[in-house]
């Protein structure tokens, strides 16, 4: 994953907080700068201790000094952080003046808005293709995309859908005394899948977009979802139980609907909220764990729990 390093420049002019104006506005005609929204002031031993808006540099009195026309202190981070944490933050209090600092306080450059902002749109289209299945290509118009490098971004993750779905078949057959003794259950098994991965989705989405603005506490996380997914369970198991109790008219078959989606919810709390912070622990991006590969998972895990269930309550 890219860091605060891979988008600084160090094209940036700095000076001393006593310099005045008249100096400053000399050095900055004498060359180019990558980045001049701000004038960021150091000490002797280069460490940053401020900035000055451009703004309000070519409009004060040519013999002010550097240190009373301060501006708000630039967000400091260090060039090993995640670029996409840091746009985020930067997003996030609408600033645009973003500095790198060593452990020190050395100053080693900025990261110019410009950057920032294609960061995050990049990082924006490469989550939502992962979300659909979809890898390693380049969003540009539809009418200019190469056939086979389409083919082969999709296809991947088709496969392990495929594979998913044999898995999910051969679960199910194994439970095959249950479906034949009560075939009924067969009508809810895509409600309780997709009630699963509905859950499972709101869950990673909400995680993913947390992790990218830090770490997260494990344990934290786990307990939050948990009593999130039970009460979402509960509320689903019941309102679904009770609608096919009226309905249908068989108390059996509600319970297991009702007990199936409660537990699914649960385990599809727990297993989106493990895949992301699993990868983002081995220093892979997390949207990987969105899309297909936790589907599968869930999908699996539903019909076995749906089914696992019906034979203890039927049998």
């Amino acid at each position: 994953m890219a860091t605060a390093t891979d988008l600084m420049t160090t094209g940036v002019p700095t000076a001393s907080e006593q310099h005045t104006v008249s100096e400053t506005l000399s050095a900055l005609r004498q060359r180019s700068w990558e980045e001049l929204g701000h004038i960021y002031l150091v000490d002797s031993q280069h460490r940053l201790v401020g900035q000055v808006p451009i703004e309000r540099l070519i409009v004060a009195d040519e013999t002010v000094a550097l240190s009373t026309l301060r501006g708000a202190p630039p967000i400091e981070v260090r060039p090993d952080e995640d670029a996409e944490t840091v746009a985020l933050r930067a997003v996030e209090r609408h600033d645009a003046d973003v500095a790198v600092v060593d452990r020190h306080h050395s100053f080693l450059g900025v990261i110019p808005i410009g950057r920032l902002l294609a960061l995050l749109h990049e990082e924006h289209v490469d989550n939502f293709l992962r979300l659909g299945g979809v890898s390693g290509l380049h969003p540009e118009p539809l009418a200019e995309q190469d056939t086979i490098a389409a083919f082969r971004a999709r296809i991947p993750w088709l496969a392990i859908g495929l594979i998913g779905g044999f898995l999910a078949g051969g679960v199910a057959a194994f439970f095959e005394v249950a479906l034949r003794q009560e075939i009924a259950l067969a009508f809810f098994l895509p409600l309780v899948v997709y009630m699963a991965d509905a859950v499972g989705t709101q869950t990673e989405t909400v995680l993913v977009r947390a992790l990218a603005y830090g770490k997260i506490s494990v344990a934290k996380q786990l307990l939050r979802e948990g009593l999130v997914g039970s009460m979402i369970g509960g509320v689903i198991g019941l309102l679904a139980g009770l609608g096919l109790w009226i309905v249908d008219g068989r108390p059996a078959v509600a319970l297991v609907v009702a007990l199936t989606l409660a537990v699914t919810a649960l385990v599809a709390t727990m297993l989106a909220s493990l895949l992301p912070l699993g990868l983002s622990r081995l220093g892979v991006d997390p949207a990987l764990a969105s899309g297909p590969v936790a589907t599968v998972l869930q999908d699996i895990l539903s019909v076995a729990i749906y089914l696992g269930i019906a034979t203890t309550i039927l049998s």
